[in-house]
């Protein structure tokens, strides 16, 4: 009885029950990704470190600025470490989790949806992006949430009004990361052209909906519209005007082209690629020409139109592969469902051909899960050029700061300006603690200098107390303490 109890209790709740697991092992995996490997941050996480230390107008008109609220509000609680640096993209990159997940299952049957998540969350892409200290997070999950949204919307789910609601938040919040705006704006002209879409859009029945909706969208719109008045570069930087000077569309095609296709791993920007292996390619490539197959879909569409939008964008800057994630775990999911299904019509009625085939589907599955997961933990551990890019002197730092209750003077290379900065104002308030790129500061007896700033300046007159060491970097020398003399230093 004990028994048929259990198994009764089983078989009900096995959805959500398995879906509890997947979201749990999804959070997992982010969790330790953001906490195990890399393990220390990179020199654009470092520059991207820019919380808020006050509230002027001015100080606010900078990209991304949700973000950077979110990144302010832990550093008050919390103070600055490798984890507190990282986790508004874990609270992020979980968020985003959930949502590619619900859109999934809003679009393709559980067989489907479930083994797609799987296959491209646990991508080198996916998890570098979850646990990055920059904004491409952000990118992810927009995309996800404004997809999320517009599908509810378009299959007429419970709840229009809430759905249209979070469409607008999502839409206008969006628009203070750089970029967006040419990928909204392209999903608004694809919108309209559908027939199918736009009678949603059109209809009278929606219209009091979309205008409440609407006027949300403006109020979150207003602050933006105010602070590109105040800071014209800030419109310059959301519309990645201030970037033309620099743009190497060669340079981009290579990279957009090694990021997709290359065979042997090498490291980019910091990131381990080709981001994908061969087998889920190959799936994408067959999604590809599906969706040309299904073409006047509105999903087609929408998923045609994005990927369309970020080519250029790619090829601009091709730091910004985190713009076409979302499209890309589509177009993988289209891929995998046909493959099903062509498997299944070859043997409509034989049990054992379709009992093979879903073994086989099964090894496929485990073997890309395992092999993304496998390139990403020890790739970023053990490959070394990808393990050189990013250090954890912040550990060290703070270890060395706690055990010299006296003031102390730490010298940084101005590239690690942003993040030592952040360090001196939420970490040790009570403690004068000089940040400079220079030494014409009076201190008293200690100095802690960084690997990047030694070479920079001079240490006449100071006695070398120690150097401290990680086995994070090659060369291992990540701190030099010094002693020096309680009159200015010359």
């Amino acid at each position: 009885m004990k028994k048929h109890f259990i198994d009764l209790f089983t078989y009900r709740w096995r959805y959500v029950l398995g879906y509890g697991a997947l979201i749990l092992m999804l959070i997992v995996a982010i969790l330790i990704a953001g906490l195990y490997a890399p393990g220390g941050l990179s020199l654009a996480e470092i520059k991207s470190i820019a919380p808020i230390y006050n509230w002027s107008a001015e100080a606010l008109a900078i990209p991304n600025l949700p973000l950077k609220i979110l990144q302010t509000g832990i550093f008050s609680l919390f103070g600055v470490s490798i984890l507190t640096i990282k986790l508004p993209s874990i609270i992020l990159a979980i968020v985003t989790s959930l949502a590619i997940f619900f859109l999934l299952r809003r679009w393709f049957k559980p067989n489907v949806a479930i083994p797609a998540m799987l296959i491209m969350v646990t991508t080198g892409q996916y998890l570098f992006t979850a646990q990055s200290a920059t904004a491409n997070i952000l990118y992810v999950l927009y995309s996800a949430l404004i997809l999320l949204f517009a599908s509810l919307i378009l299959q007429k789910a419970k709840h229009a009004l809430l759905w249209k609601i979070g469409l607008a938040l999502s839409l206008a919040l969006s628009l203070y990361t750089p970029y967006l705006v040419y990928i909204n704006l392209g999903l608004l002209i694809v919108a309209c052209i559908h027939p199918h879409t736009r009678y949603h859009i059109l209809r009278r029945s929606a219209r009091l909906h979309w205008l409440i909706a609407a006027s949300i969208f403006a109020l979150f719109l207003i602050p933006l519209v105010y602070l590109c008045s105040v800071s014209p570069d800030l419109l310059g930087d959301l519309l990645g005007l201030n970037n033309l000077a620099h743009i190497d569309i060669i340079s981009g095609v290579k990279t957009l082209l090694f990021t997709y296709f290359w065979i042997t791993p090498i490291v980019a920007n910091s990131q381990i690629i080709p981001i994908l292996d061969f087998a889920a390619l190959a799936i994408a490539i067959l999604g590809l020409i599906v969706l040309f197959q299904q073409r006047h879909s509105a999903r087609t569409y929408m998923i045609v139109a994005w990927t369309i939008l970020t080519l250029p964008l790619l090829i601009i800057d091709p730091k910004l592969t985190a713009i076409i994630t979302v499209p890309l775990i589509i177009i993988l999911s289209v891929g995998f469902e046909a493959l099903l299904r062509e498997w299944y019509k070859l043997f409509p009625k034989n049990p054992y051909a379709r009992g093979v085939g879903l073994i086989f589907t099964s090894a496929l599955i485990g073997i890309m899960v395992l092999s993304g997961i496998d390139q990403f933990m020890n790739g970023y551990r053990f490959m070394p050029a990808a393990a050189r890019e990013f250090q954890a002197d912040v550990t060290l730092v703070n270890a060395q700061v706690k055990e010299r209750p006296v003031r102390t003077l730490l010298l940084v290379s101005d590239d690690e300006l942003p993040l030592y900065t952040a360090i001196a104002h939420y970490n040790y308030p009570g403690i004068e603690l000089a940040v400079a790129t220079d030494t014409m500061n009076d201190t008293i007896g200690n100095v802690i200098v960084t690997r990047a700033a030694r070479e920079q300046v001079p240490l006449q007159g100071w006695e070398l107390q120690g150097i401290i060491t990680n086995d994070r970097y090659e060369d291992g020398d990540r701190l030099y303490l010094y002693k020096a003399p309680t009159h200015k230093v010359q």
